[in-house]
């Protein structure tokens, strides 16, 4: 104990740059006391309580908001305590990003004690000192306490429970802290799976920083697309894959929010995006990624794909299948009444999908997933050709699978206007693996070609998606039409269908032209 008040104490002191690294997980409201008086944070003294008032700083442009930065002056053992905090990386729920703290006079904040030089500059620009504003408040009762590992890790653990308020505008905040202090990361991840054993905890992107900005409509949220890792010819196999699952990964987690929100379904629609990239660099990357070591991970991935994409499905059918018929055949009363049957159909498999991602089951898979990730699992205990082929130059591998799914993709498409829908569909899936293996290691070929080749790729899974969506239609009319007989609802079907195949048919004649396209491309690995 005496340790943590000194470390507190040098704080205060000393203006501090530091690289800070911690797990962020919520907790019900209701479950605060549970979780405090939780035996897997009883450190090793008792612990320290306090209440935390922070202000935090920014002008009226938003200047701090654009460059990712956070300013706030805090009231902290009677002195007050200055943070600016830069963007740094979040991964499910692991934050990690430079941290410059030191004590200042006031609530007011002063940049001339900013030590971090990056974070100063970003606080330089003239007349910006005089220009800020609090434009929000944090009142948090804090309980921390340091944990020691069986290895020597030390861990603050933070239980946070008040609230953000910006006017009247207020948001509850509950929520654990988990800080490296010294000793491995792997730990954090380690003691939040044992704590989700016990408690409903799930994992927290965003800070306080940026809910007090979304409290007051300045940080507005939207779907967020997927981000090509940045990969080196001269990184290893394993570094790349480590990247490319890391972004993928983050892609799922920034789209969880929106989804359990339910407003915008483009939110589902990118977890759906990002659980196949996930899976499809599962298989790229095999070998030399061992099965077995993904395996488990694999399963838990096909399981959540299995929950999301029946919502997705009808989403697709009710948005954009089904306005143009109704447009088209309104009147007919039995085409109405299936309409409004598959928009409740659509409702429950949302409701469904988001019970999923609500679920503890996907927070113990998108934490065990980080966990893998940020220890490279896939190398532990990899035999000599497979470690070898782990660590050779990721250009050459590249080229290797590029060449690989590509031949696979031009086999897939020979005599194409032969192809039955359920060849088109084998298409498909090639097609969709040589464009995800393409936009991993599309960095590493700088110039046009990889990005015409992309676009090209992209119009043929386009292509190909919309006549798989209509060859859909005989499934989705089944469960919408369950029950009903009669002359009328054979008419609605004999409509649907007709619509469905007619649409197939001109989808296949533009399948034509952009495989022509794709075919004359140049190789770009």
């Amino acid at each position: 104990m005496r340790d943590f008040q000194a470390t507190q104490q040098a704080v205060m002191s000393h203006p501090q740059s530091v690289k800070e690294i911690e797990l962020k997980l919520r907790v019900a409201p209701k479950a605060i006391r549970r979780l405090a008086g939780c035996h897997l944070l009883r450190g090793t003294g008792r612990p320290l309580s306090h209440r935390l008032r922070s202000i935090y700083y920014d002008t009226p442009a938003l200047d701090l908001l654009r460059q990712r930065i956070a300013l706030r002056t805090r009231r902290e053992n009677g002195a007050w305590v200055q943070t600016v905090k830069g963007e740094g990386t979040v991964l499910a729920g692991l934050h990690e990003r430079a941290e410059s703290e030191a004590t200042v006079t006031g609530p007011e904040p002063d940049l001339s004690r900013i030590e971090d030089s990056v974070l100063g500059a970003a606080l330089k620009r003239p007349g910006i000192r005089d220009e800020l504003r609090p434009v929000f408040v944090t009142d948090i009762r804090r309980s921390r306490r340091l944990l020691k590992c069986a290895d020597g890790t030390i861990i603050e653990a933070s239980i946070d429970h008040g609230m953000i308020r910006s006017g009247d505008r207020v948001e509850p905040v509950a929520e654990l802290e988990l800080e490296l202090k010294s000793g491995e990361r792997a730990q954090l991840y380690e003691l939040a799976l044992k704590l989700q054993e016990a408690l409903p905890l799930a994992l927290e992107n965003r800070s306080k920083a940026e809910r007090g900005y979304a409290l007051q409509g300045m940080h507005e949220e939207s779907p967020v697309k997927a981000q090509a890792a940045a990969l080196d010819p001269e990184m290893s196999v394993s570094d790349a894959f480590k990247a490319v699952m890391s972004a993928n990964l983050a892609h799922l987690h920034a789209n969880e929010r929106g989804t359990l929100a339910g407003t915008d379904p483009e939110y589902l629609h990118q977890m759906r995006v990002a659980l196949r990239r996930l899976r499809s660099a599962l298989g790229v990357f095999s070998p030399p990624v061992a099965e077995s070591k993904a395996e488990p991970l694999a399963r838990q991935l096909k399981w959540l794909a299995s929950r999301l994409g029946p919502a997705r499905d009808w989403d697709v059918f009710v948005s954009d299948t089904l306005p143009p018929i109704e447009s088209e055949f309104g009147a007919h009363g039995e085409l109405r009444a299936f309409g409004a049957r598959c928009s409740e159909l659509r409702r429950g498999a949302n409701a469904n999908a988001r019970r999923a991602v609500r679920s503890r089951r996907y927070q113990r898979l998108v934490l065990r997933l980080a966990a893998w990730i940020d220890a490279e699992g896939w190398q532990l205990s990899a035999q000599a050709p497979e470690a070898g082929a782990l660590q050779a130059p990721v250009a050459e591998f590249a080229a290797r699978v590029l060449e690989k799914r590509y031949q696979q993709a031009r086999k897939r498409g020979r005599r194409l206007a032969k192809r039955s829908p359920a060849e088109l569909h084998r298409l498909r899936i090639a097609i969709k693996k040589f464009r995800y293996a393409t936009d991993f290691f599309a960095s590493l070929y700088p110039g046009k070609t990889a990005r015409e080749t992309l676009r090209r790729l992209g119009e043929l899974q386009d292509i190909l998606g919309a006549m798989n969506d209509a060859a859909t239609v005989a499934g989705l009319m089944t469960q919408g039409f369950r029950g009903a007989r009669g002359k009328r609802v054979l008419e609605a079907k004999g409509i649907l269908l007709g619509w469905s195949r007619g649409r197939a048919v001109l989808l296949k004649q533009r399948l034509k032209g952009a495989w022509k396209a794709f075919r004359a491309a140049e190789r770009f690995w």
